[in-house]
Formats: structure tokens, C-alpha cells, sequence
């Protein structure tokens, strides 16, 4: 049965090995910068094992004598570097090395979260994209370009100048790979980036393990080089200080095959010492840079080695166990062709961000909550569930046959309505393949070509099931940033429709989206998926904090909505029970224009300049006398509030036909409907402040 073991909590050699994989995969070594990876190795080792020399090899020597064999792999990774900081805080990239296969690998990156390690840590940062909000004022739509080159990407660490991107540690160099958010699929499969490499560093630790605590003939050196993708001097280094070899054993990245057997793994030439299933292919790209001269083996015989992989060189890439433990047998058979005892790993180091911060420390743990909550359109089960455990021990909710939160509290005459929505974009199985793959459709407005090849999560019935968004079939040679506005395939490990069924997979009710946190970039801004509106469902929660109910000068509702992305159709149906409002606030982004990559001509709200009236939006427009209202009450609470236009629509357009005026509220918010908005605290808590005022305002007459 899919996800099984892992479900239940058992453990297996199989098992046991998958997870230290997803865990390593989680590593940056970029090529030149291979620390973390090779730190990552030592540390399952007693003190002293691996040999460190100079150019950053790690080498462990086994046994004496005749033969002698070199078994042999790389640490690094394709990645890039910080090739620029600019005045403004943003920053720019190049890639090193080689090893970047495939049009699209670049596109990858775009709209999804980095990781830069710099000479003090390691800190999270995002590779920018357009706001899908603005898409239809683009004078070339985004979604019509050609693939997002590197030349495009542009780095936002949450920083506004040069100096406070110095002060975080991040220099000119420092490298630069995605966020790794690698997937167990099925109890049989790792995807991620560089999985067959980063497999393949764990088959060779197992290996040097089980030939620490085994008695054979001959000399073994095993090597876990470093360069290989810059000049391939790591691994001729080794060859010159420890050969000459009578054989060579090496894992090959650029040996590619698509998995057509678990149980086989691939050569360069037929494997003359075992038996093992083996299928000779030839590298897509060569194994060394051209430039670079190749070590001397001298007599010694050569093979290399490579893994069966689904979707190579995208951070998806997705190998089978079974051909991770062939590779293994075959390492331990160039040794001894006899039964090998395989002995497990010891416990790994842990991999840890390194920067804290000490502000907002109640507001990020609330917002938290909300973000790590999934709640795709007309899904929002796990979002209503908390808000109502978080409300006062006053309140006294009730929930309507949509699903919509209504609070109503106070005791004045006049009737004041507050909106936040509860949903989030992404996506609901529309069908389920006969080979058990997930087709789907959209919920709400997004690029899909931003979730391709990246993690996914299934929501079953009653778990949640690791996937993966699979690339579009021509990803290697697509020229086109869209995929034609296709939903990307979902494969979760399942073989057969019958086995996703089983497994709760329900069309048409099912979601699937991907995995989100909320992370901090700095002291004052956060990335996460769906700010929109989790932001707003927080601000709502706060505002109820240290008031007396029984004081306001209005009656007042609060709504927590659901579907507003996918038709506004929770606050429509709340709109019929409030007609009696005097006003409606709704809560709700302010897609801001404050980015490196957006026009100015529209929404510059810079974040952390305070809250945002959204006076002018695609589908309504705020009268003066509402808006002056706001600015002044504003000032005379020294609240820092901004007003603006912006693209889309809000909760409040139900409210208009009973006469009830909408004045949307908003925080401005970066890189809307994709993986990593950006906000800032500041002006979530002038939002509050401004919704408090609003409430407490005896003097105003709507």
C-alpha cells in the first residue's frame, strides 16, 4: 500500500535509507563550495575517519596491498553564485560550472525560495517573479515569453539596501542553490534536486561503512571529490596522491536513463566483475569539463556508474531505492563478489538555518499557525477549524451552510461588517490516470508553470501524501515559459486509479498543493504562500485582542470567508445576512508594485510605509469622503497608512447591491498568488491598529 510504512511509523532498511537521503538532499554544494555536503558525511563517521585535503576531497583508505581500487564519487552540485548586489537590497546571479542541463532548468528557481550559504551560515531568500494579478496589463504577457533565463532572475533576501545585505553576512560569490523541499514518494522513490548525486554520496557512505566492519584482499579508497563540475581537479588530485589503481569505480551524473527496470542501475560498458543488472548508455554531456586534462589512470580499468532516474535535472529529479541499493551490491562487488552484510549509517548532523530574529515574535507565531494550514478554495476545513479555536472566550461564532466564520459582537446602532477570506489558490484532482497519476484543475488565478516540477502534497482524507508537480514531457527543449496554461500532472508514488482510490483520493473533492512555511528574511519582512489572505485572517484574530466588546460604539461582524478566489462566493452568501451594515471592510492584499521587476506606473505601496486603503481596484472604487475619513482617523491615532490602485477584487463586492459601501483595507504585498509572497510585519500591525480604530471611533456617523 502507497506511503504505508512511512504512514505507520515503521522502519526499514529501505526506509531507513530513503529518509537519510531526503535529509541529505536538503544540502548545498554548489561546485567550490561543497562544506555542508562533506560536513554532512563526516558527521555519520567517528572523528577523524575522512582525510580532508586541500582542494576539499574527502578520502578514506581501507585494507593494503594488491589490487587496489579506487570507488569514487562527486559532492558537488550545479548552482549558482551572487554575481551582483545592488544598491536597493536586491541581488542578481550567475551560474558556475556546468551541469545546468535542459532549457528549463533555470525557470526551476523562478518564483520559489533560495537558499544562500555565506561565511556565517546559511539564510533563505526568493527568486522573484511578475505578479499573476498584473498579467492582464502587461504589454507582453508574462506567460507568452520565452523560458525564464538566469540572465532574469533577481533575489529578494527581504533587505532594502546594499549595507543590510553586508550586515546579514551575504557577500559577492557566496553560493546559491533552491530551497530543497525533497519528497519520499511511495516508500520507494526520492525525488529532489540532484537526487541520483546526492544517492549516490549515501550508497558510497554505506559502502565505506560496511567495508570499515568487513575483512577483504587488496586496497580500497574511497573518494568523495569536490570541483568536479568547475575543472574535475578534485578527482584528478586523487588520482595523482593515492593511484595508480588497478580499477576505477566512479559514479557518473550524466549517465541518464529513464527507470524502465527498479532493479538495474547504468553503465558506460558491460560490467566485467558481477552480474548485477546493468544497461549500457552513453553520457548526455561529458563527464569533465573539455578544458580540463584528464587524470592518468594508467593500466587501471575504468567503469562508470549511474542511477535510472524520472525527470533528471530538475529539482524532481526521482530515483527508485532498489536501484540505489544495486549501486551499492555493485561498489561492494568491485571488491568481493561474494554476499556483503550492508551495514546502515550512523545518526547524520543536523541541518539547521542559522539566523534568528527577535521581533514580531506574536504576530509571526499567530501567522505561522495560519500559513502551515491548508486551505485551497472550497477546502478550507483546517483554516475555520483554527480561527475558531483562536477567538476570545467572549465570542460566540456560528457558521453558515457555506462554511463562513460570523462574528458579531458589540452594541451599537449602526452595523459594521469586516471581511477576510479563509481560501488559498491551488489546485482539486479532476481525474485520476489509469496509471494512477493525478490530472488537475485550477482553483483560483496563478502561473502554473511556477508549481511544475517542484513538491506537491496530496490531501487525502485522511493524510497527507507526498508528490511531486511533474514537468511537462518537453522540458529539456521547451522554448515557452507556459505550458499552455496546463495544470502539471501529479505523481504521488500510486501505479494503478484503484491504488489512488484506496489511498483516499476522491475527484473533484481532493486538493493538492504544495508544501509552505512561513520564513523569515528579516527583522521586519516574511515569504510564504498564501499571505493571500492569511494575513488578513490574522489581522482579524489580533484586532479582537484587549477590547471590551460591550464598549464598542457599533455592532460589529467579522467574517472569515471561504471561495473568495474562485467567485467570491462565501461572501456573497454572508452579504445576504448583513444587509443591514452601514459599510463593509474588506481585509485582503494590496498587490503592491513595490519589486524589482513591476512597473511603477501602478500600486507603488512600498512595504513598511503602513497600511493600505484600496481606493481604485479592477472591480471597485472607493468615494472621497471614505477614503478622507480613513486618512485622518489614521493620523489622529498616528497610524502610518498609504492609499493606492491595484489589480483584482475583494470580498465586498456582494455588499454593494444592498447599498452597503465596500472600503477594502489591505497590507501592500509582494510577488501575488505564487509561492513566495512577501509581507511586512509593520504594516500587518498598522492594519490592526487601523481595524481597532475603526471599531472604537464614537464620533463617526456612517
Amino acid at each position: 500500500v502507497v506511503c504505508s510504512a512511512l504512514a505507520k511509523g515503521q522502519s526499514t532498511p529501505n526506509t531507513q535509507l530513503l529518509k537519510l537521503i531526503e535529509t541529505f538532499s536538503k544540502t548545498s554544494a554548489v561546485t567550490g563550495r561543497e562544506d555542508e555536503a562533506a560536513a554532512f558525511i563526516e558527521s555519520m563517521f567517528a572523528a577523524g575517519t575522512f582525510k580532508k585535503d586541500k582542494l576539499g576531497n574527502l578520502i578514506l583508505t581501507l585494507g593494503s596491498g594488491a589490487p587496489k581500487r579506487l570507488l569514487v564519487t562527486a559532492l558537488d552540485e550545479p548552482g549558482y553564485v551572487i554575481s551582483s548586489i545592488q544598491e536597493n537590497g536586491y541581488m542578481r546571479i550567475t551560474p558556475i560550472g556546468y551541469g545546468h542541463w535542459g532549457t528549463m532548468y533555470h525557470q526551476f528557481m523562478e518564483g520559489n525560495e533560495v537558499k544562500i550559504n555565506t561565511e556565517k551560515g546559511s539564510c533563505l531568500a526568493i527568486a522573484t517573479i511578475p505578479s499573476s494579478h498584473y498579467e492582464g496589463l502587461r504589454m507582453i504577457r508574462e506567460q507568452r515569453k520565452n523560458v525564464h533565463p538566469w540572465q532574469e532572475t533577481i533575489i529578494d533576501a527581504g533587505l532594502a539596501s546594499a549595507d543590510e545585505v553586508k550586515a546579514k553576512g551575504i557577500q559577492l560569490l557566496d553560493p546559491i542553490t533552491t530551497n530543497k523541499k525533497p519528497a519520499i514518494l511511495g516508500d520507494e522513490f526520492i525525488a529532489a534536486p540532484a537526487a541520483g548525486a546526492k544517492s549516490a554520496i549515501i550508497a558510497l557512505a554505506t559502502v565505506a561503512k560496511t567495508l570499515q566492519q568487513s575483512k577483504f584482499t587488496g586496497t580500497v579508497v574511497i573518494a568523495f571529490t569536490a570541483l568536479e563540475l568547475i575543472n574535475g581537479k578534485g578527482l584528478e588530485d586523487v588520482a595523482h596522491k593515492y593511484g595508480p589503481f588497478d580499477q576505477v569505480i566512479r559514479f557518473n551524473r550524466f549517465l541518464q536513463g529513464e527507470i524502465k527496470d527498479t532493479n538495474e542501475i547504468l553503465s558506460d560498458k558491460k560490467l566485467q566483475f558481477t552480474t548485477q543488472n546493468t544497461r549500457v548508455v552513453t553520457p548526455v554531456v561529458a563527464f569533465r569539463h573539455p578544458s580540463t586534462t584528464k587524470p592518468d589512470w594508467q593500466n587501471a580499468t575504468l567503469y562508470d556508474l549511474g542511477l535510472p532516474a524520472s525527470f533528471p535535472a530538475t529539482p524532481v529529479e526521482t530515483i527508485h531505492i532498489n536501484s540505489i541499493n544495486q549501486l551499492i551490491k555493485i561498489w561492494l562487488a568491485a571488491v568481493e563478489n561474494k554476499k556483503w552484510t550492508v551495514s546502515g549509517l550512523g545518526k547524520s548532523a543536523d541541518i539547521q538555518q542559522t539566523v534568528s530574529f527577535s521581533t514580531f515574535q506574536k504576530e509571526e507565531t499567530l501567522l505561522s499557525k495560519l500559513v502551515s494550514l491548508y486551505g485551497v478554495s472550497g477546502a478550507e476545513k483546517p483554516v475555520r477549524d483554527f480561527i475558531l479555536s483562536s477567538l476570545p472566550t467572549w465570542a460566540k461564532p456560528s457558521t453558515d451552510a457555506k462554511g463562513n466564520i460570523l462574528l458579531t459582537f458589540g452594541k451599537g446602532k449602526q452595523h459594521l461588517a469586516f471581511v477576510a477570506h479563509m481560501d488559498e489558490v491551488g489546485y482539486i484532482v479532476d481525474s485520476i490516470r489509469q496509471d494512477g497519476r493525478l490530472v488537475l484543475s485550477t482553483r483560483g488565478g496563478f502561473f502554473n508553470s511556477v508549481w511544475e516540477g517542484h513538491s506537491a502534497i496530496v490531501h487525502a482524507a485522511n493524510q497527507e501524501i507526498p508528490a511531486i508537480f511533474q514537468p511537462r514531457e518537453e522540458y529539456a527543449t521547451s522554448t515557452l515559459r507556459s505550458n499552455g496554461n496546463l495544470a502539471p500532472l501529479v505523481y504521488a508514488g500510486f501505479t494503478s486509479k484503484q491504488q489512488a482510490a484506496a489511498a483516499g483520493i476522491k475527484e473533484g473533492v481532493t486538493s493538492v498543493t504544495m508544501p509552505k512555511k512561513l520564513i523569515r528574511l528579516s527583522e521586519n519582512k516574511a515569504t510564504a504562500r498564501g499571505f493571500d489572505d492569511r494575513v488578513g485572517c490574522a489581522s482579524l484574530l489580533l484586532a479582537l485582542q484587549n477590547i471590551d466588546p460591550e464598549k464598542l460604539p457599533f455592532t460589529i461582524t467579522f467574517v472569515w470567508s471561504v471561495e473568495e478566489e474562485t467567485g467570491l462566493t462565501g461572501s456573497t452568501l454572508a452579504a445576504q445576512k448583513l444587509q443591514n451594515a452601514a459599510i463593509v471592510y474588506p481585509i485582503d492584499t494590496f498587490v503592491s508594485s513595490d519589486d524589482p521587476i513591476e512597473s511603477k506606473l501602478y500600486a507603488n505601496c512600498p512595504l513598511g510605509n503602513g497600511a493600505v486603503v484600496r481606493v481604485l481596484e479592477s472591480i471597485n472604487i472607493v468615494k472621497r469622503e471614505y477614503l478622507n475619513y480613513l486618512l485622518e482617523l489614521a493620523s489622529k491615532n498616528k497610524i502610518k497608512v498609504q492609499y493606492g490602485m491595484t489589480a483584482g477584487g475583494t470580498d465586498g463586492q456582494g455588499f454593494l447591491k444592498y447599498d452597503i459601501p465596500s472600503v477594502p483595507l489591505s497590507w501592500p504585498g509582494r510577488y501575488s498568488h505564487s509561492p513566495v509572497e512577501v509581507m511586512d510585519f509593520r504594516d500587518m500591525n498598522s492594519l490592526v491598529n487601523l481595524i481597532q480604530a475603526i471599531m472604537m471611533d464614537s464620533s463617526k456617523q456612517y
